[in-house]
């Protein structure tokens, strides 16, 4: 088997997009199944590689059951491995400049996956799931993709198309934002999209008489105004060659959050890590989110590290 996701060696002469703006070299593994689910993933992969130079590594993972060690065979393995290599001919046949590896193993998906992405710059998964049900139906592989991973999950939903949308992120307005904002800023200015800055709050559900709620904050400053106003100033100000959007949204924050990035490049959400419980799991409005994704989902947890700063591969004919 190969190893985890190559950093080094000859690059083909990159069909980048010719205002691409990263110079380095990006690693992400694909983890696929070989069903469905993965079809938007692999058009996000293929679109990313117009503005990235990537070193792809297709990571297929058996999960050893029942049913799969009556299967283990000779027969089972060549089916796996034509599905890793039929994903792996689309891509380098539409992403040229991207190198493409594959894997296929045995054993349990999750713990191997965390592994993969101990060495990756993002992990793809795609996913089926798209109504309000599926966040009732418990834990999908994706969902727990996004809890183990060692680097930026990246969660797409099956029937994404290409668009100019902007790159939406959601905020809380302390310093567990500073990941997830990083990361939409930089994502923001690769692909030349507008950044849009969402913090949504509400009223916490208590019961008060009627009417004196609605008297005791009708006239009190908005503190959440000034938490999004902050942020909004701060990104402009070290970033002014981007174009940056604030929204203020009193809803809950996954319905916001869906709401305002239907049709977005890219939906940016990051996990607090207060207790020992989100430090291990993602939270309920990035689990709500992923159970109806309104676009691409990049979920950035405290533990992911943050992108490696390394020069680019040289090209052919460079030294």
């Amino acid at each position: 088997m190969s190893n985890p996701v190559p950093s080094q060696g000859i690059h083909p002469t990159p069909a980048l997009e010719e205002h691409a703006a990263d110079p380095f070299v990006e690693r992400v593994v694909f983890a696929t199944d070989g069903g469905p689910a993965g079809a938007g993933a692999t058009r996000w992969i293929e679109h990313r590689a117009k503005m990235h130079r990537l070193d792809i590594q297709i990571e297929m993972v058996v999960e050893l059951d029942w049913m799969t060690q009556e299967l283990s065979g000779a027969a089972f393995t060549d089916a796996a491995d034509a599905i890793v290599e039929s994903a792996k001919e689309y891509l380098g046949r539409t992403a040229p400049s991207a190198r493409v590896e594959t894997e296929v193993t045995w054993g349990e998906p999750r713990e191997r996956l965390e592994q993969a992405s101990e060495h990756a710059d993002l992990i793809v998964v795609g996913t089926s799931r798209s109504g309000r049900l599926a966040g009732m139906l418990g834990s999908t592989f994706p969902v727990k993709l996004a809890e183990s991973a060692r680097c930026p999950a990246i969660v797409v939903p099956k029937k994404w198309k290409p668009g100019h949308g902007a790159v939406v992120v959601g905020i809380q307005g302390d310093d567990y934002d500073d990941p997830a904002l990083r990361f939409a800023i930089h994502e923001a200015r690769v692909l030349h999209r507008p950044l849009k800055i969402v913090h949504a709050w509400e009223l916490p559900p208590m019961q008060f008489p009627a009417g004196l709620l609605a008297d005791r904050f009708a006239h009190a400053p908005n503190p959440h105004g000034a938490v999004l106003a902050r942020v909004v100033e701060a990104v402009r100000r070290e970033n002014p060659d981007l174009e940056v959007t604030g929204l203020l949204v009193e809803e809950g924050p996954a319905s916001a959050l869906i709401h305002e990035a239907a049709g977005a490049e890219l939906l940016v959400v990051g996990s607090h890590g207060l207790t020992v419980a989100d430090r291990l799991f993602i939270g309920s409005v990035s689990r709500e989110i992923l159970s109806r994704p309104p676009c691409p989902v990049a979920v950035i947890r405290p533990k992911a590290h943050p992108r490696a700063v390394r020069p680019a591969a040289p090209t052919v004919g460079e030294k």
